[in-house]
């Protein structure tokens, strides 16, 4: 039952802590701030600090934008390509109880 998902998203988190600093960029749709969404929501399932903490490494990440891009997104501004995501996952760090992937959020 439940419990079966829970231990695979906390497995899951696991692979996106190890892997989940993207070359591809920050974007909300496959990149770094996307993959961070992952913490958010674990640490709302959880309330394990440790969920919130990679969340911020991620952040720490995205606000390093410069001297990590590698690609230059086809909508640099865009909610899911772009910068507009970005901002809003770097909102979403500052209050992770309310937090949610923008279009799409999970009933914890």
């Amino acid at each position: 039952g439940e419990e079966r998902y829970r231990t695979v998203a906390l497995e899951s988190g696991e692979v996106v802590w190890q892997r989940g600093l993207c070359t591809k960029g920050y974007s909300i749709c496959h990149g770094v701030s996307g993959n961070a969404y992952t913490f958010l929501q674990l640490y709302q399932m959880t309330g394990d600090p440790k969920h919130l903490y990679r969340a911020g490494c991620f952040a720490d990440w995205c606000l390093s934008l410069p001297k990590h891009q590698q690609l230059q997104p086809d909508r640099p501004f865009s909610l899911f390509e772009g910068l507009a995501g970005v901002a809003y996952f770097l909102v979403d760090v500052q209050d992770p109880s309310k937090a949610g992937f923008p279009a799409y959020n999970l009933q914890l």
